[in-house]
């Protein structure tokens, strides 16, 4: 930026601060002529509203920060639209869930920067979901990851392991803008980097971090500032299009047949892929910890009354009946955000979700006292013998698991020197 600014530049920033509490000013400024036609005076909009912004953490007014601002709001305006109608599908699940947790709400604009809340996003690197975690990662925080599920898919269980991972890099670093660079590049690269340096804050360490983790931050700090000036940027919700694309979430614990979903009801292959791109089979299998199914709230109901049948009466969908009539139902739970009004058995709950103002405060903690993401049970291995001219990637293409974890397993410090004869663990399919 340059630092010599226009007088107009200068009196447009006065304006603002001087109508920071009303927005009458801002407003006014923030026509379509004025950010084309003058890049100074956009730029000092933006800085003075970074000052004025409450954020998660600091919101330095710099280079970087100031072009993720305008890559949400300056650019491309129809897209920065469609990712805000996805923010009204997928922010108030995440709200209820981070509430559990304790966790401030402003991380949901995390998704913003990792996936534009496209639930089925997958990086070049092998993260996928909402929350773009890594096969490694999501098994670590007890997400299931194979051939047949891919759970970081799944918006609710994988908000789940995000928090949980937020809770315990939280536990170790005490600081949410390194918290968020350790969710980047590793908790493990930024310990080494505050072990090794007297400069214990991200500003102050970033030159130190890859250029992907220096923009991390101002990307996050670009994502909130995008929700919180919205409405200034002309860019309000079509309220019809919320409305229409409501998302109900249901856990279920009886096997669904998809095929059979899709002949006698009214949801399609389409839509349900669409919402439900964790499942890769036709095939939702029976399971006592239960899976999670998204629709929209309409095709929700059609689900449960399909579901209800199948599993109470085995009766066709159509035989006029209510939900009501099964009220010894024990085999849903229903989280609904938009219909608590939806007639339903007694034993499946509707949950309305509120605003939560969480007063988020953690005291410091010693590696020791960090809480560990829960783990299931080790699963049993098998083993695989080393033949001649085989590589781990052969291996790992045989057996049809990812390198990664056959690293992992055997924990490998030099893979590119195996040896013929080396046993090799390889953890068994779970069912």
């Amino acid at each position: 930026m340059n630092k010599m600014k226009s007088i107009f530049s200068i009196l447009i920033a006065v304006a603002c601060l001087q109508n920071a509490s009303s927005n009458s000013g801002v407003d006014s400024l923030l026509t379509k002529e004025n950010l084309a036609n003058n890049p100074a005076a956009f730029e000092d909009l933006i800085i003075t509203r970074l000052g004025l912004m409450q954020c998660l953490v600091f919101a330095k007014a710099e280079e970087d920060v100031i072009d993720q601002v305008k890559r949400f709001v300056g650019k491309n305006r129809n897209r920065a639209m469609e990712l805000l109608h996805r923010t009204e599908t997928y922010f108030p699940l995440i709200d209820k869930i981070f509430a559990e947790y304790e966790l401030p709400n402003e991380l949901k604009y995390l998704t913003i920067v990792e996936s534009s809340l496209v639930i089925n996003a997958k990086s070049y690197a092998g993260a996928a979901g909402l929350w773009q975690l890594m096969p490694s990662t999501a098994r670590l925080l007890n997400l299931r990851v194979d051939d047949k599920i891919d759970q970081r898919l799944d918006p609710v269980l994988s908000t789940h392991a995000a928090a949980r991972y937020f809770k315990t890099l939280y536990g170790m670093f005490n600081d949410w803008s390194l918290v968020l660079a350790a969710y980047n590049c590793g908790e493990n690269r930024i310990k080494r980097l505050l072990q090794s340096s007297s400069k214990k804050d991200f500003w102050s360490l970033r030159s130190n971090l890859p250029r992907q983790t220096q923009l991390f931050v101002p990307a996050f700090i670009g994502a909130t500032y995008f929700i919180e000036y919205s409405d200034e940027h002309e860019m309000i919700l079509d309220v019809n299009h919320i409305e229409s694309n409501r998302l109900t979430f249901a856990k279920i614990f009886k096997e669904v047949r998809l095929k059979d979903l899709y002949k006698k009801t009214n949801i399609t292959p389409d839509v349900f892929k669409a919402f439900n791109p964790v499942y890769k089979r036709g095939l939702i299998p029976a399971s006592p910890k239960g899976f999670y199914i998204s629709l929209p709230d309409s095709l929700m109901v059609e689900f449960i009354d399909y579901y209800t049948y199948r599993n109470n009466k085995n009766q066709s969908m159509s035989e006029v009946q209510t939900l009501m009539e099964f009220a010894t139902l024990s085999d849903a739970e229903i989280i609904s955000f938009c219909r608590p009004q939806i007639t339903h058995p007694d034993n499946i709950s509707i949950v309305q979700v509120n605003e939560h103002s969480i007063a988020f405060q953690f005291s410091p903690k010693s590696i020791d006292e960090i809480p560990i993401p829960p783990m299931e049970p080790s699963a049993e291995f098998k083993y695989h013998i080393v033949g001649i001219r085989e590589s781990l990637f052969s291996i790992s293409e045989i057996h049809q698991v990812e390198l990664e974890d056959l690293i992992s397993w055997n924990e490998l410090t030099n893979p590119e020197s195996l040896q013929v004869g080396t046993v090799l663990k390889i953890k068994a399919e779970r069912l």
